[in-house]
């Protein structure tokens, strides 16, 4: 058994070897290479300047897509996506999509190379599926702003009156109980 195991070991390791010293075989690699021809017969073809990010939705339907609160326009359903054309490495979009009656949706668009972006729109009734998901804290009805009844309410502290100061000659700050000022003073 250990011998079966150290040469399929040994086999795998040789297939693994040979694949890095050749590279990987797709299909389609000679299509590729024939549809972007180098232009001095070896280095790629210059990027575009401009790119096309593509934004659908998922399940397709009628959504706003805005960028930093600016409408960048509608996805307008099945077959109809928004294409944004960009500059090349104009740095990330933040972009929300909006449907009536679905969660906002918040994602990031890249501007480095061209893509296109599937945005899965749930439904507000079914918003509990969603992963980070928290359920809003009911209303306990405290009128005195949630403090506690043990505690009382918190005390209301109003601006000092004009031209009081503290015993130091400093202003005043908080309540002050009446009577003589600290310094041995006369009533305020």
């Amino acid at each position: 058994m250990t011998r079966l195991l150290l040469l399929l070991g040994l086999s795998a390791a040789g297939a693994v070897a040979a694949w890095a010293q050749t590279g990987p075989t797709r299909p389609d690699a000679g299509v590729a290479a024939a549809a972007n021809p180098a232009r001095d017969g070896g280095a790629p073809a210059p990027l575009s300047p401009r790119v096309r990010v593509v934004l659908h939705t998922v399940p397709p339907m009628k959504a706003r897509v805005t960028w930093g609160g600016k409408p960048l326009g509608w996805i307008k359903g099945k077959g109809k996506p928004l294409i944004v054309d960009r500059p090349r490495d104009s740095g990330p979009m933040d972009v929300v999509i909006r449907a009536e009656g679905h969660v906002p949706v918040r994602t990031r668009a890249h501007t480095f190379n061209d893509h296109k972006m599937f945005v899965k729109i749930t439904p507000a009734a079914e918003k509990q599926t969603l992963f980070g998901y928290r359920q809003a804290v009911p209303d306990a009805g405290a009128p005195d702003g949630g403090a506690p009844a043990a505690l009382g309410a918190p005390a209301v502290v109003g601006p000092p009156a004009p031209g009081a100061t503290s015993g130091a000659g400093g202003p005043v700050f908080g309540p002050h109980p009446p009577g003589p000022a600290p310094d041995g003073g006369g009533a305020r």
